[in-house]
Parts: structure tokens; C-alpha cells; sequence
């Protein structure tokens, strides 16, 4: 391979560039010589790089992660979820009301200890 068709696969695993060319923070010929010079395994790209709040990289990996989604495990899995809401909630009903059953006999025992019943 050449330097451009390397320096092109370079480009196109790090979308980044291109927003960076297209806001005109820095133009293709100026990527290219600093590609030419450092290669790829050096610090000089990381300010390229750490920029992740990149539209096109982030639409990128949502549809990446999207595709790679088993529907039926998602649905299993929201199922189970479920399930242990629906526990969590009959625990805390059932804890809720026997609080109001002890609140409710704990306050007719001090009426009835008041009034000498």
C-alpha cells in the first residue's frame, strides 16, 4: 500500500477528521503531512481523537450496537426485569401495610392507655 491509500484508511477509521476538516479547523494537505511525519501511534492525534462527541462516530456505533441486538435475549431480559419490579413492588406493599396495621394498633394502644381502657 501506498502513504495516501494508508493515510486513507487512517481517515476512514477516525470519522473525526472529517468534521474537523468540514468546521475548517484544519484542511486535508495539513492532516496528510502530519500523517506523513508521525505516523499513526502518536500523541499528535489525540486531540483529534478524544473529540468523541462526534455525531457521525456516535451514529455510528448506535447503529453498530443496534444491529448487533438479539431481540429475543432483549426480550427475555426486559421480562426479567419486569418481574423483579413487580417483586420489589408486592414487598413494599405488603411492608407499607404492615406498617399502617402497626402505626394504626400502636396509636389505639396509647388512646386506650390515655383514656384507661
Amino acid at each position: 500500500m501506498t502513504k495516501i491509500e494508508n493515510f486513507k484508511k487512517f481517515v476512514y477509521n477516525h470519522p473525526e477528521f472529517i468534521d474537523e476538516v468540514k468546521l475548517n479547523n484544519i484542511s486535508w494537505q495539513s492532516l496528510y503531512e502530519l500523517y506523513d511525519i508521525y505516523g499513526e501511534d502518536e500523541k499528535i492525534w489525540s486531540k483529534y481523537f478524544s473529540k468523541s462527541s462526534s455525531n457521525i462516530l456516535n451514529l455510528k456505533g448506535l447503529l453498530n450496537t443496534i444491529k448487533n441486538i438479539d431481540m429475543n435475549s432483549l426480550e427475555e431480559n426486559i421480562n426479567n426485569i419486569q418481574k423483579a419490579v413487580e417483586l420489589v413492588e408486592e414487598f413494599t406493599k405488603k411492608d407499607t401495610e404492615e406498617t399502617k396495621k402497626d402505626t394504626t394498633e400502636l396509636k389505639e394502644t396509647k388512646i386506650d392507655n390515655l383514656y384507661g381502657e
